[in-house]
């Protein structure tokens, strides 16, 4: 039986059931969940004893140490890098290469793990699925534009105003720019499961909703596709960290809606179909919203560009990376 080790309680996960990659991971393993939040360490290690097991998240002692009680063992990262500290990187170096292999989402955290010491034969590369035929076919944006008192301006939107995501850059961009922002995600602590309340915003930020700042709260994924059909560009500012894939991107993306992203590796996959800033710099990112807004030309061209880039990492396809990577390394079989 594999096991597949979530950092969230089994009922967590409010997303598309084709986005759901824990999920995916169960079902082509027919294998089971097993909770680190709602359950105690030795539970748990009796749970993955001599089990092949794929674990995801970060944090000691798990999923972390998931590999030094397991069969067979993979590890999906939640985080780019090994740490930001040298004691960090030696101590995950030797957490990492303790498993038989590392699911990096994307080629810049794989990049990353081998640069810090992983084993490279240990390393793939696994996506997050996105539910391209559903995104990509956006509607319900006047009713949104109606609902939030939007009229016809052109707005900016986010998807998540937590501290790693820089909101305060955001705000200050769509200010020099003249543009009104809109939020959509978790508003307060009566959207977010007890010890979930890192999802929100900060405080000082809550302070600045008005008439030019929207937050509308958590959303289902149909008024997410309808703020995605209103808006008229997508913004990404998060630290180096605070993304590890992005699956909102990707949504915009196959919404057709052009994006404003941060110049790190993460989102080299649009590096020819959106536009670039420092995650700090909301100068430049001003200036990109602006590109945007008088460039209709400039608009459409990058999102026909990262529309084709989202297509790639639709839900079939990524669904059989993950079949043949668990049929060469044995957890098909395993499971049967």
């Amino acid at each position: 039986m594999t096991k597949i080790v979530i950092p969230f309680p089994i009922k967590h996960h409010n997303v598309d059931p084709r986005e759901d990659y824990f999920e995916l991971c169960r079902d082509i393993c027919q294998g089971e969940f097993v909770s680190i939040s709602s359950s105690k360490t030795g539970k748990i290690i009796g749970e993955i004893s001599g089990q092949n097991v794929h674990a995801h998240g970060r944090g000691l002692p798990f999923p972390e140490l998931s590999a030094l009680f397991a069969k067979k063992s993979v590890y999906t990262p939640h985080n780019n890098h090994l740490g930001s500290s040298g004691k960090t990187r030696f101590l995950r170096k030797f957490i990492f290469n303790s498993y038989d292999w590392i699911a990096a989402q994307t080629e810049y955290g794989k990049k990353n793990y081998i640069k810090e010491g992983v084993d490279p034969k240990k390393v793939v590369v696994l996506p997050i699925p996105v539910n391209y035929p559903f995104f990509s076919r956006p509607r319900g944006g006047i009713e949104f534009r109606k609902k939030y008192g939007l009229g016809k301006d052109p707005f900016v939107l986010c998807i998540n105003a937590r501290k790693t995501k820089k909101p305060e850059v955001i705000i200050e961009a769509c200010k020099k720019a003249g543009v009104r922002l809109v939020f959509v995600g978790h508003k307060s602590r009566k959207e977010v499961q007890s010890g979930f309340e890192w999802l929100l915003p900060e405080p000082d930020i809550l302070e600045k909703e008005g008439r030019d700042v929207i937050f509308t709260g958590n959303l289902d994924k149909h008024g997410v596709l309808a703020a995605l059909d209103a808006a008229n560009v997508y913004v990404n500012s998060s630290e180096d960290g605070g993304e590890c894939f992005s699956l909102v991107v990707y949504e915009a993306a196959c919404a057709g809606v052009p994006l404003c992203l941060p110049d790190y590796g993460l989102f080299d996959a649009f590096k020819s179909s959106a536009l670039f800033h420092g995650y700090m710099d909301s100068d430049k990112l001003s200036e990109n919203i602006c590109k945007y807004l008088n460039n209709g030309k400039l608009a459409r061209k990058n999102a026909s560009n990262a529309k084709r880039v989202a297509r790639k990492v639709d839900y079939p396809i990524v669904r059989k990376m993950y079949e043949k990577f668990y049929r060469r390394i044995g957890f098909l079989e395993d499971s049967k």
